[in-house]
């Protein structure tokens, strides 16, 4: 299974979590995800699972 987030409000590449950036995901969004994969019946397979940002900021 894949898991395809969008922008991620993390630590990762050296930026740092921020309240400016509360429109990304949160990790937590991340791992819900994965949870939900991981409980999933056995007798399917959930390939792919692709998370956006529901309000991108306007540029």
């Amino acid at each position: 299974s894949y898991i395809c987030p969008g922008s991620v409000n993390t630590e990762f590449g050296g930026d740092t979590i921020s309240q400016t950036k509360a429109w990304q995901l949160q990790p937590e969004d991340i791992s819900e995800a994965l949870l939900g994969i991981l409980r999933h019946d056995p007798r399917s397979l959930p390939s792919k699972i692709e998370i956006r940002p529901s309000k991108p900021p306007i540029r």
